[in-house]
Order: C-alpha cells, then sequence, then structure tokens
C-alpha cells in the first residue's frame, strides 16, 4: 500500500485502533461520501444483537445463494483470517482486491477533514472497504452484521435495510452500550429505518421488548410476526433435524440455541418473500442444510473428539452449557479456556470449570485485552478438581490431546482470539499427521 510505512493491507487496517473518537456516524459518513456512497446501491439485510448474530447471519446467506442470488457476507470478527469478513458468495475477498480496494479507501481518508483528535478506525476503514467490493461484485443483497451496539455502528450509515434482525440481546459492552438490557436494546435497535422489516428473534428478555417495539413503531416499519411452530426430530452432536411449517429441515450446527438462530433466519427468509423476494422452499431446504458457521461447536477431531466454540460472554457461555449437559454429558470433558478481560470472565469460567473433569487455562496471544491464564486458573481451581495454568494455546491443546481417551471430549471455548488460535494449531497438527 501506498503509506508512510509500508505494510500488507491487514496490518495497516489493524494499525489503524479499534476506537477513532467521539461515538457517531460522521466520520463513517464522511468516508463513504469521498467514496461515491457505494452503500446507496445495496440491498441489505442488517442483524444487531448481542448472540447468534453470526449463525443467524451464515444461515440466511446460504438461503439466498442457494436461491440463487448473488451474496456479500460482511460478519466481524474473524477466527483465522481477517479476510473471512467480507465474502461474496462464500468466497472471502482475495488479498488483491483487499489491498487494492484498502489503498482506495486509505486515499479517501487521506482527504478527509475530521474533528480534532479524530480518525477513520480499523471497523469504519473495514466496512467502507466491504461496501466498496460489494458494488464492484454487483450484490443482489448483502447479510450485513453489526460490529458493536446499532446506533453509531459504521454499518448504520445505510438506508433501509430490506430487514433489520434483532438477535438476542444480553448485557455486554455496557460502558459503551449502556448498564441495562433496556439500554442495549435501545441501542441495538437503532438499526430500524423506515420502510424496513423487522424481525425479533424468539427468547428476547421482557427487557429489550419495549425499546424494539418502540423503535420499530417511531420508525413506522414492518414488524413481522411471521413464525411456525418446529417440531425437533433430533438435536445432537451432528446437528439437528426438524418439520417446520409441515416441511422437514436439517442444520449441521449442534446446540439448541442454533434451533433458535434456524427459527430467526426462516422468519427473515419470510420476511424477505413478503418483501418480493424469490425464494423457493427448496431453496431454503438446501440452504439451512449448508449453512456452517466456523467457531460455533465446530467439529475438528473424532477421537477424542475436539469442538471448538467461541462463546465469550455470559449469554454464549450459558448456551453452550446447555448444550454440554444435553450432548456431552456422557464423556469425559478437558476443557482448554482463555478470556479476554472486558467480559464477566468469572462467570465464564466458572459455569465451564464446574462442568469440567479438566481445566487447562490459557490467554489469547493476539488480544491485548487477554485475560492471564494465572488468573483464570485461580478461579478455574476452585470448582474443577484438575486444573493446569498453561500460559499459551499450544501448551494447553497438547496438554489436553495428550491426557485425552478416544471417548473424551476437548472443548476448547473462550475468546474468539482463542479459538482462530486453536484452528491455525489444530489444523496444523493434522497436517503434519497426515
Amino acid at each position: 500500500m501506498q503509506t508512510a510505512i509500508p505494510k500488507t493491507a491487514v496490518e495497516y487496517i489493524h494499525s489503524l485502533g479499534r476506537f477513532s473518537g467521539t461515538p457517531g456516524l460522521h466520520r463513517i459518513r464522511a468516508l463513504c461520501a469521498a467514496l461515491g456512497n457505494p452503500q446507496d446501491g445495496l440491498k441489505f439485510v442488517h442483524l444487531a444483537g448481542t448472540n447468534g448474530k453470526g449463525s443467524t447471519a451464515c444461515m440466511v446467506d446460504a438461503v439466498l445463494r442457494a436461491a440463487g442470488y448473488r451474496v456479500g457476507l460482511y460478519t466481524s470478527p474473524y477466527l483465522v483470517q481477517f479476510h473471512e469478513r467480507i465474502r461474496v458468495d462464500g468466497v472471502l475477498i482475495p488479498d488483491a482486491d483487499l489491498t487494492r480496494l484498502s489503498e482506495r479507501v486509505a486515499r479517501a481518508c487521506a482527504g478527509l477533514t475530521l474533528p480534532e483528535g479524530e480518525h477513520i478506525g480499523e471497523f469504519e476503514f473495514t466496512t467502507a472497504v466491504a461496501f466498496l467490493y460489494f458494488a464492484e461484485q454487483q450484490c443482489d443483497i448483502v447479510v450485513l452484521e453489526t460490529g458493536l451496539g446499532g446506533r453509531f455502528d459504521a454499518t448504520n450509515v445505510i438506508r433501509a435495510a430490506e430487514v433489520c434482525v434483532l438477535t438476542p440481546i444480553s448485557l455486554d459492552h455496557t460502558a459503551v452500550l449502556g448498564d441495562t438490557v433496556g439500554q442495549i436494546a435501545a441501542e441495538k435497535a437503532a438499526i430500524i429505518k423506515p420502510g424496513c422489516t423487522v424481525v425479533c428473534a424468539d427468547g428476547q428478555p421482557d427487557e429489550a421488548l419495549p425499546p424494539i417495539r418502540r423503535a420499530c413503531a417511531a420508525a413506522g416499519a414492518d414488524w413481522f410476526d411471521g413464525s411456525e411452530d418446529m417440531q425437533v426430530l433430533r438435536c445432537d452432536i451432528d446437528g439437528a433435524a426438524y418439520v417446520r411449517g409441515g416441511q422437514g429441515f436439517t442444520i449441521p450446527m449442534p446446540g439448541r440455541h442454533q434451533l433458535q438462530n434456524a427459527g430467526t433466519a426462516h422468519r427473515t427468509v419470510a420476511a424477505l418473500r413478503s418483501r418480493g423476494w424469490d425464494i423457493t422452499v427448496e431453496a431454503e431446504v438446501r440452504g439451512m442444510a449448508r449453512a456452517r458457521m466456523p467457531g460455533r461447536l465446530e467439529r475438528l477431531g473424532d477421537a477424542p473428539l475436539v469442538l471448538l466454540d467461541g462463546a465469550h460472554n455470559a449469554a454464549g457461555v450459558a448456551a453452550l452449557c446447555r448444550t454440554v449437559d444435553e450432548l456431552l454429558k456422557m464423556r469425559r470433558l478437558l476443557v482448554v479456556m482463555g478470556m479476554v478481560r472486558d467480559k464477566d470472565y468469572a462467570r465464564c469460567i466458572y459455569e465451564m470449570a464446574r462442568r469440567a473433569d479438566v481445566f487447562f487455562a490459557c490467554a489469547p496471544e493476539e488480544d491485548a485485552r487477554a485475560l492471564p491464564a494465572q488468573t483464570a486458573a485461580a478461579i478455574a481451581e476452585q470448582h474443577c478438581p484438575e486444573v493446569y495454568d498453561c500460559h499459551t494455546a499450544e501448551h494447553a491443546i497438547s496438554m489436553a490431546l495428550e491426557k485425552a481417551a478416544p471417548r473424551d471430549c476437548v472443548l476448547l471455548c473462550g475468546s474468539l482470539y482463542l479459538i482462530g488460535e486453536a484452528e491455525k494449531i489444530l489444523r496444523a497438527r493434522q497436517k503434519t499427521a497426515e
């Protein structure tokens, strides 16, 4: 890239930092305007919420692609490589395109006049790159996941989405979004704009519904009530099978919470149909069967069973624990866990440690917010009979695999940065074994 200090596009983007000034959309609006507002020529499904955004987005993306549409998918964060955040028809943005478009966005940034002390941050920059790429690729529709909150999230620069989706909301990022579920829901519901259709996931806390309803009414948006009863036929470590509206479906992602996400995805598809999008039942069946989300109870080994799950806040860990209690209760459980300091790490570690037969504490190496492994181990020792302070993910994974018998389960969970590290480590081990 043409910058004062030559770097790869990804290194340059990371150097911009997570926070860039006063919360607001003024920076991303100025940047998009300098780029010709590429987002204005696109249609969107816009998702906000605390948990389930990524899985629901993945399901909606898969169904739309099965229906024959050219689909952009924007998610965050990534697990293994940055390019995962921007996809078209399931294919990651090529490095050449990421570099080329990053150079264009960097030039636009250089020409902006922003308030003193403010600059374009990493997420704003990446969002602008994504809009340019999706426009170039002539996407029919983009499945767009918010990064943090909704009101001042860079993705909220778009005009009204076709469908706005609110997945389950809980306490998270309280320093930025508010101290109560109601306050956080109001921030996330700010993605609702006049002319959109609103889908609200089942399982919302009672405190979240009034602000979401108020935002919908204030915008004059269409609240979509379409729903069907779901009859679950199977829910195991290989996924689930169910009947909805008289039609059978399968999903490859395990866990009861994925059935809830599937219900939200089906409702989103129905809302799109109500707006004229041509999505057959056959496409919906094929899409749901193909939908996969890396790092969501992802299976990377069988003897022992090795699972990766990016449950990194209290609500996510609660959902993971329900799956552990239901699907893994007959297996000896070895947990590898690393957290970051700005989550409710004590609660999360408590819930996992009391279910673990053996607990391996480590720290995500690529995150400055990483909770020291020693701190995690000290909490785990109060609830699990066998705990190891392993410092690094590589050490923890090696120890866990050495101690695991073929019928055991090694579950890696916590920070998504840890899950990304674990995926690299485990896939490298697989290649070495081959």
